[in-house]
């Protein structure tokens, strides 16, 4: 079968992913002289972890690794907070919005499965992490406007499973399939 490119996300629900939309129509009026590759709403996700290409034998590793994770954390509750920019809001490359929890069981998520990968040496990615969704990719030179003027409610969802998903890298965005899902102990 050779390497497949993964990566470990939460889901988001339906009703955020309409209002992230919303949020995207407003950047995408602001911002019509701006080259941006906009996300397709159907695979907005909270991203845990990217794994790149792994071997086949690795996505076993990583689904005992995510099975562990889910019996050990429970479910919980993200909100989508602010509109934000990687490497900064001024002039992004990543046009993202942030998510934000009261009790930080994703970054207790997060933080364990980072060990369960350095321990089966698949880290590629020990960076801080911030909680996020990718709206879209600023390809140009362009200032994005918008970050401090578009309103959106501050929508919240449950978070009750951990997903490794297959991303399929084709032009004009990737296509996600999920691998397997894992469902979080309930709250």
């Amino acid at each position: 079968m050779g390497k497949i490119r993964t990566f470990i996300a939460f889901r988001v629900s339906d009703e955020v992913k309409g209002e992230l939309k919303h949020v995207q129509d407003e950047l995408q009026k602001k911002n019509k002289k701006a080259h941006v590759m906009w996300s397709k709403s159907r695979g907005f996700h909270v991203t845990v972890q990217f794994l790149g290409e792994i071997e086949e034998f690795e996505i076993e590793q990583v689904k005992e690794a995510l099975l562990d994770i889910a019996n050990t954390h429970h479910a919980f509750k993200y909100w989508i907070d602010r509109l934000d920019g990687f490497p900064n809001p001024v002039h992004p490359k990543i046009i993202t919005m942030r998510c934000e929890e009261e009790k930080h069981a994703g970054d207790a998520i997060n933080k364990d499965f980072v060990k369960k990968l350095k321990e089966l040496n698949l880290v590629h990615d020990d960076k801080p992490w911030k909680p996020h969704i990718t709206l879209g990719r600023n390809r140009g030179d362009a200032l994005i406007q918008g970050f401090d003027t578009i309103k959106f409610e501050k929508k919240t969802w449950l978070v009750d499973t951990i997903e490794l998903i297959k991303s399929d890298p084709k032009p004009g965005g990737s296509g996600y399939t999920i691998l397997e899902s894992f469902e979080l102990k309930k709250i």
